[in-house]
C-alpha cells in the first residue's frame, strides 16, 4: 500500500467537494441541456471518470471500494431525479456513470496514476522550502 499523501486532508476534501458539486448539478433545475445530440453522456462519463480517478489516487487501498461506491452513487442521484418535478431519472445516465468508472480504474492502472502523488510532492516541497 501507498505512504499517505502529504497533504491527504487538502486532497481528500477535494474529492468530497467533488461528490457534493456532482450531487447538486445532478438535482438543480437546468434550463437548457446541450444542444449536442449525447453531450449528457459525455459529461456523465467525464464526471464520474473524474471522481473514480481523483479516489484512485487519493486512496488506493480503497480502489475497489470507490469501483463499487461511485456507481451506486450516480445511480442513487439518478433516483432522486426521478422524484424532483424538474428532473427525471435516465437508465443510459447510470451506464454513462458506470463507463466513467471503468475508465478511471483503466487510467489508474497506468503510470497516470501517480500523478497527484507527483504534485503533492512537488508542492509539499515548495510549501516546506518557500
Amino acid at each position: 500500500m501507498n505512504a499517505p499523501l502529504g497533504m491527504q486532508r487538502l486532497w481528500f476534501a477535494t474529492g468530497l467537494l467533488m461528490l457534493l458539486l456532482i450531487a447538486v448539478v445532478s438535482l438543480i433545475p437546468i434550463d437548457q441541456p446541450l444542444p449536442i445530440r449525447g453531450a449528457d453522456k459525455f459529461e456523465h462519463v467525464l464526471a464520474y471518470f473524474v471522481l473514480m480517478y481523483w479516489w484512485g489516487m487519493v486512496q488506493p487501498g480503497r480502489l475497489w471500494g470507490w469501483l463499487l461506491f461511485l456507481p451506486l452513487f450516480g445511480l442513487a442521484l439518478e433516483l432522486l431525479q426521478g422524484l424532483t418535478p424538474h428532473r427525471f431519472m435516465e437508465w443510459r445516465d447510470a451506464a454513462a456513470n458506470t463507463a466513467g468508472v471503468l475508465l478511471g480504474l483503466v487510467i489508474l492502472k497506468t503510470p497516470a496514476a501517480r500523478l497527484l502523488r507527483v504534485l503533492d510532492t512537488k508542492l509539499g516541497n515548495r510549501i516546506n522550502t518557500g
